[in-house]
């Protein structure tokens, strides 16, 4: 009897340990996640600490998504164009943490475009121009 007790102490003792110390998420839902991101067309588009998180190839109408650099997990990447309609829409849930994603704008006329990066919680925009 003193060993099953002494067996549901431990286990009971592990879980309160463990959920008690579970990590949280280090983005708030409130946070503003346009914030994240600033671009200068034909530059690196920065995220607060990292190096890049877009990076614009306009020679070749190519855009890089460097999923690891930011701070949410994306559910889906959209881009609008000027009458704010859908051109492209791709499900990446399930993509890698350390994914970088490529948007080719080769096919789009000129003009100007918005990309979403939607999280579960959130979306950024970003607008670009397509020449």
């Amino acid at each position: 009897m003193e060993r099953k007790f002494l067996t549901l102490v431990t286990l009971l003792s592990f879980g309160a340990y463990f959920g008690a110390s579970a990590q949280t998420s280090s983005v708030k839902p409130e946070t503003n996640f346009n914030q994240l991101l600033s671009i200068s067309q034909g530059q690196f588009i920065s995220s607060a600490d990292s190096d890049w998180t877009l990076f614009a190839d306009e020679e070749n109408k190519l855009y890089y998504i460097d999923f690891e650099t930011l701070k949410v997990n994306l559910s889906d990447i959209i881009v609008k164009n000027q009458q704010g309609e859908e051109v492209f829409k791709d499900k990446v849930f399930n993509l890698p943490v350390d994914t970088i994603y490529e948007l080719d704008f080769s096919a789009y006329k000129s003009g100007t475009y918005e990309i979403e990066l939607r999280s579960f919680t959130d979306v950024i925009r970003k607008k670009i121009s397509i020449k």
